[in-house]
């Protein structure tokens, strides 16, 4: 047994009872790979009186890192406590908002509890309460099972907003602070938020925060006026707040949730039906077929020359969805936003009274899809063109300088609201969802309402239901044309409420039409067109996502790059553009963050971002570095500044949503695989969720290197394809989880067969199997 990398005592010794024996053992390590170790020691007894051998399995873990880590834990101000009761004194330029949709007392009391049986054990309510809410809980659940129907359809919406908004307050409730102190400034007054950059919690400006001195019978209703990473300024106090203001005085803190949006959403739901719009939600087939018409003068030759790009344009322009929602199903890279932009110019050019109203679910979005259609602005030479509408509470420096004459912009610092008549004179308008919700709700403006005869809504999939009907119920005439364009097979809309995204809220109206009418979105050009030509990534890198998501459908036709054919590291084999880079490590938290970091991870990130840099000369800001935990993100944006590489991109997958880099490296983080189960029952990070997974590895170009546990990601079958794949293209490095695996076996066997050669006598010679007991010690 000479073929084993385990080394073994020779000579047993024999211990007495309450007796103890010391070994002294030397233990030499090398490692060339970054990460973590662990070395079985074992342990073997033999108990003499009964004949039985135990086995004791000890792991010697070895970390091989960069430079050694060492974090402090720190203290958290949030409480999670309940806001005491207390006179509310307003701010001064208190904004009104509106609580029409009120959610209802019993599924205030439900709702947080779930629908099961058990739901209503333990309340402490009357029996005439416990009643109500029983035939409450009957009727909710029966709606729930039937799915949506036009019958019960606002019914169903309404239960998941307000199962949203209850769960998001209590979440925003975490963060109540206690105890902390404020910075007074010219500008107003100061709060540090630990967290306030990774969205714990996430604040926008104008949002209210309650502020109430300590051993103080008042509460202070203030507006959040400007923020950064991680402090907010809070300003329109009661001129009466700097009587109980000192430098060293406490006070207790509470964010408020602004209702707005949600408001607007069951608006949007109500004029689905007042306004003649069911056949956006319900859509029917035209009784009539329409005929497509081709188009011979294109203004972007790339759509002419690509069969279905092309045929997407005619449809859209024919108009032969009719009412029914026209659907641009766009996998990554194959050109969604280029051709809905034509779509758009030739409404424009074809018909003086067209009028478009593009809506996206981000900012981001929405300012990209502006650049796209500002190239056309001199070519058209039409007045009033286009008009990049912005909240007035969007920070000006955020915007693409580029977009500020075609934006509401005043003296390049502010933005100012525009009027429906205003709106009106412009022939297409670029907004997102939420700031539509202005126009479509805008009551003071009635008399001038304004109508939209087209309306695309880009990234369509990522949009909730409810969101996407704000626009199109609130301001598409009823007889206009409503356009889709996005992929299912990527993310859908961010929701907090496990419980309602499950039921429908993450799911956006695209996804919900394309899989519930097949008899309209399936292989019918009338109604969507798949976009199959994908311009954007090496053939090596869309084999997977092609196979695993769209049927092999995908035709790979990106211009060949030097880099997919190059090992970044200089290790044996790499000469493909996927690479896999086993790290065996743990995640680890600072104190109780929810977030996770990997600096094992973080260490093999940095190895190949110095080669691609000084060894290969890509440019920074052709990399992309993803990961799904926000505290990974921000540790290697601190890496990154000091190393004055901030051009390089670091986000989360839903940041890279849209965008595309030359290079992207994926640090997947997750190293305990015991809470793979965990992640997948909620539909936590990347690891376990197919739409994230499609997102994070069709980003990159010429080269995608993903860094990861395999120990963890082999127990997921879309994982496992990328690392056999890696396998087969010999770009797999770093340790073998395979070896490792055969080396523990290996090890049981080693120790069942020296019992059998232990210098004993025949009579102490083992009567049963061995048993193994395996505990981690570092």
């Amino acid at each position: 047994m000479n073929d084993h990398p385990f080394i073994f005592g020779e000579d047993p010794h024999v211990l007495e009872k309450k007796s103890s024996i010391k070994e002294e053992v030397s233990v030499s390590f090398q490692a060339i790979e970054i990460g973590h170790y662990e070395m079985p020691i074992m342990f073997t007894f033999f108990r003499m009186r009964d004949s039985k051998n135990l086995i004791f399995v000890r792991e010697m873990v070895v970390m091989v890192e960069e430079n050694p880590t060492f974090y402090k834990r720190i203290k958290s101000p949030y409480t999670n406590e309940d806001w005491k009761k207390s006179v509310l004194i307003k701010s001064t330029t208190h904004l009104p908002y509106e609580n029409v949709f009120k959610i209802p007392y019993l599924l205030k009391v439900l709702l947080p509890r779930g629908l099961e049986d058990k739901a209503l054990e333990g309340l402490q309510v009357s029996s005439e309460t416990l009643e109500q809410l029983r035939l409450v809980l009957i009727s909710t659940r029966a709606v729930f099972d039937e799915g949506i129907t036009k019958d019960n359809y606002m019914t169903y919406f309404r239960h998941l907003l307000w199962w949203e908004e209850i769960i998001a307050k209590i979440n925003l409730r975490k963060y109540n602070m206690s105890s902390v102190k404020l910075q007074k400034e010219k500008k107003g007054y100061y709060l540090q938020v630990p967290g306030l950059a990774e969205k714990r919690p996430s604040l926008l400006r104008g949002d209210r925060v309650y502020i109430r001195p300590k051993e103080c019978d008042y509460t202070f209703e203030s507006m959040i006026k400007d923020m950064d990473d991680d402090r907010v300024l809070l300003g329109d106090l009661d001129e009466n707040f700097s009587n109980y203001y000192s430098e060293t005085c406490e006070f207790d803190i509470r964010f408020l949730m602004s209702r707005v949006p949600l408001e607007r959403m069951h608006e949007a739901i109500s004029r689905l039906f007042t306004s003649k719009q069911t056949c956006r939600a319900f859509p029917v087939a035209v009784k009539k077929q329409i005929p497509c018409h081709p188009i011979h003068k294109f203004y972007n030759k790339l759509i002419r020359d690509n069969p279905e790009q092309r045929s997407a344009v005619e449809h859209i322009v024919s108009g032969t969805s009719g009412t029914a929602p026209y659907i641009v199903f766009g996998p990554p890279g194959t050109g969604k936003t280029m051709t809905i932009v034509e779509a758009i110019i030739q409404l424009v050019v074809r018909n003086p009274r067209n009028r478009v109203m593009v809506c996206t679910d981000s900012n981001m979005a929405a300012d990209h899809i502006a650049l796209m259609l500002m190239r056309y602005n001199k070519v058209l030479n039409i007045n009033n063109f286009l008009l990049r509408a912005n909240s007035q509470s969007r920070e000006w420096t955020v915007m693409p300088a580029a977009l500020a004459p075609v934006s509401n912009g005043t003296n390049y610092e502010n933005f100012y609201s525009v009027s429906n008549v205003q709106m009106s004179t412009y022939r297409v308008v670029v907004t997102t969802l939420s700031h539509a919700a202005k126009y479509a709700s805008n009551r003071s403006q009635a008399s001038h309402k304004l109508q939209m005869s087209h309306l695309f809504i880009d990234e369509a999939a990522q949009a909730s239901e409810p969101a996407t009907l704000i626009p199109t119920t609130g301001l598409l005439v009823p007889a206009g044309q409503l356009v889709l364009a996005g992929d299912p097979r990527q993310l859908g809309p961010v929701c907090i409420s496990f419980e309602a995204s499950k039921r429908g809220l993450g799911q956006s109206l695209l996804e919900r039409l394309k899989t519930t009418y097949e008899n309209l979105y399936t292989d019918n050009s009338d109604y969507i067109t798949m976009l199959v030509k994908n311009f954007r990534s090496d053939p090596d890198i869309l084999q997977i996502p092609n196979r695993l998501f769209y049927e092999d459908n995908l035709q790979a036709l990106a211009k060949p790059d030097p880099l997919s054919q190059v090992s970044i590291l200089g290790l044996p084999g790499g000469n493909r553009a996927v690479v896999f880079h086993a790290v065996h490590s743990r995640e680890q938290r600072m104190g109780n963050a929810p977030s996770y970091f990997n600096e094992r991870e973080l260490d093999m990130l940095k190895r190949y971002i110095k080669a691609l840099i000084q060894t290969h000369e890509v440019l920074p800001e052709d990399i992309g570095v993803i990961a799904p935990y926000i505290r990974q993100v921000y540790k290697m944006k601190a890496w990154l500044k000091d190393e004055s590489y901030e051009k390089i991109e670091v986000g989360t997958v839903e940041s890279f949503q849209g965008k595309e880099k030359r290079v992207i490296l994926v640090s997947t983080v997750r190293a305990n695989c015991r809470l793979l189960e965990y992640d997948a029952k909620y539909g936590l990070g990347f690891l376990v969720d197919d739409k994230r997974f499609n997102v994070a590895i069709t980003r990159a170009k010429a080269k995608l290197i993903i860094i990861g546990n395999p120990a963890c990601l082999t127990r997921d079958r879309k994982w496992r394809d990328y690392m056999e794949l890696c396998q087969e293209y010999e770009c797999y490095f770093g340790m073998d989880t395979q070896q490792l695996e055969r080396n523990s076996q290996l090890l049981i066997e080693i120790a069942r067969t020296r019992f059998d050669k232990c210098r004993l006598t025949e009579a102490l010679k083992p009567t049963e199997d061995v048993k193994i007991q395996k505990k981690k010690k570092k």
